[in-house]
């Protein structure tokens, strides 16, 4: 009697060592086939895929397609659980293999013909069974997850600047390096969308590029093109609370890390300066889109005035944004053409047009010869370094308090209601002491453009920190002239920010 042609199913939920998983489920659907005296046809595998929830499984529903195409009569599984623990999903395979003439016969759940009601009914009550094991299981990870966060015990996954080593998260110092590099250019006033640029141009890996190559040498697949750096990129990476050794739990830091098992990167004073810097609205810098490549396209205002007056009867300007705009072809006197050099143009009136290397240069000049003063750095100060450090010990103070309220929670010193009002109070003060600190954080704007090498240092910025540091410092006015006049300096109006 001819074998019966079969179909061997493999699935695991997670990637971790897939390919030697899911190997050593087809050859134990090969042993199972060969004593049933089936002839497999053909191999299906899910890998990394949970069959509990809704989600797509390729080969699933490619195999539910094939049986219903007659393509084999068997399926072979290692137990019903690979091929679903979703009631739903279940009875469509109900559906597919009655119609077809199909049955599954597992290693460990044995044969099952759908055509029967005992079939099916028995096949119901396991898919109902393994879905509320797989509840259980979710509750009891949840759980131990919870108490890892109390414990302060490592995340599941260490993430960019650390490697796991026996359940310890390891600090990889080139990582770590250019992590604190990073972090100090951005306090330091550079733009995120530089300091990825510059990282891209010195070759340095990204951490996604880093993760793939990681994941192909396991795998033994050929590593994916390499991922840039990006601005975005640097925001998240730098944010992370765990570089500071802080613990997050569900969204929200719950503490700090055992020392132990997650030695920080960054000091905690660093990543608030950061936090505050990065999300501060005033403060936002380029992640992403086409970088600016004019200085005052966009910043400089237009001047122009048609007469009227305001109720304090100052004058009403335009305030037109002036954009760049490539030179107008003219004709010569000998009658050929020529392009005009490229001009700041506002983009309300069209009445004002004005050389932009002319303003540039013009508005630079200004801006250095500012910061080039003995009392430039004033025009940069923010806040109070001790009011900050004040401010500081009171959040660690306050976190102490919650650490201690939450440990009388537990022993039964407090009730549930005392406990919220408690941590109510607390955070409250905490986001008061975070507002100090946000407002002490410096500008913008790097070091050493204020003093004797603003010059030097002016020249190697990007140019999203020199219109950072122009938006920061004072308004452009540009206000018309009349057709054919040489430059005039005193056209331009620079009003400085108090």
């Amino acid at each position: 009697m001819p074998s019966k042609p079969a179909a061997s199913y493999a699935r695991i939920s997670e990637k971790v060592s897939a390919r030697d998983k899911v190997a050593d489920q087809h050859v134990q659907n090969e042993a199972h086939a060969a004593a049933r005296g089936y002839r497999i046809v053909a191999r299906y595998t899910d890998d990394g895929i949970s069959a509990l929830g809704h989600k797509v499984r390729p080969d699933f529903e490619r195999m539910l397609a094939d049986a219903e195409a007659g393509v084999f009569q068997v399926i072979v599984a290692t137990e019903e659980e690979r091929l679903a623990r979703n009631v739903e999903e279940k009875l469509e395979l109900h559906a597919a293999c009655e119609v077809a003439g199909v049955v599954w016969d597992t290693a460990r759940d044995g044969y099952v013909d759908p055509a029967t009601d005992s079939g099916e009914f028995m096949s119901t009550i396991r898919a109902a069974m393994g879905r509320i094991e797989s509840k259980r299981k979710a509750r009891r990870q949840r759980a131990a997850s919870d108490a890892r966060a109390a414990d302060g015990m490592p995340t599941v996954r260490p993430g960019y600047g650390y490697r796991r080593k026996d359940g310890r998260d390891v600090v990889v110092e080139a990582e770590a390096a250019i992590i604190r590099e990073a972090a100090r250019r951005v306090l330091d006033g550079h733009s995120l969308r530089s300091i990825a640029t510059d990282f891209n141009n010195r070759g340095i890996t990204s951490p996604r590029t880093g993760e793939q190559a990681r994941q192909a040498e396991k795998t033994g697949t050929p590593p994916p093109p390499p991922i840039p750096w990006q601005g975005v990129t640097l925001r998240q990476l730098v944010r992370r609370p765990s570089l500071a050794g802080l613990r997050t739990h569900r969204g929200k830091v719950i503490g700090r890390f055992n020392p132990e098992m997650h030695p920080p990167i960054l000091d905690e004073d660093t990543h608030a300066r950061l936090e505050a810097l990065l999300s501060d609205p005033s403060r936002a810098q380029g992640t992403g889109g086409r970088t600016p490549v004019h200085l005052l396209s966009g910043l400089a205002v237009c001047g122009r005035c048609d007469g009227t007056v305001d109720a304090a009867g100052e004058p009403v300007l335009c305030g037109g944004r002036m954009v760049r705009a490539p030179g107008r072809m003219t004709t010569t006197k000998s009658g050929g053409t020529k392009r005009q050099p490229p001009s700041y143009v506002c983009v309300a009136c069209h009445r004002v047009r004005r050389k932009q290397q002319q303003v540039d240069e013009f508005v630079t000049e200004v801006i250095l010869r500012r910061l080039e003063q003995p009392d430039a750095a004033q025009l940069f100060s923010r806040g109070d370094a001790g009011a900050a450090k004040q401010a500081r010990d009171a959040m660690d103070a306050i976190d102490a308090r919650l650490a201690t309220a939450a440990d009388q929670f537990a022993d039964g010193v407090l009730t549930g209601d005392q406990l919220r009002r408690i941590t109510e109070k607390l955070r409250a003060d905490r986001a008061g002491h975070e507002r100090v600190i946000a407002e002490s954080m410096p500008a913008r704007v790097p070091v050493d453009v204020v003093g004797p090498l603003a010059r030097e240092t002016w020249a190697g910025l990007h140019i999203d920190t020199r219109r950072a540091i122009i938006a920061a410092l004072v308004s452009v006015v540009i206000l018309p002239s009349g057709s054919g006049r040489t430059f005039d300096p005193d056209l331009i109006r620079i009003d400085w920010r108090s």
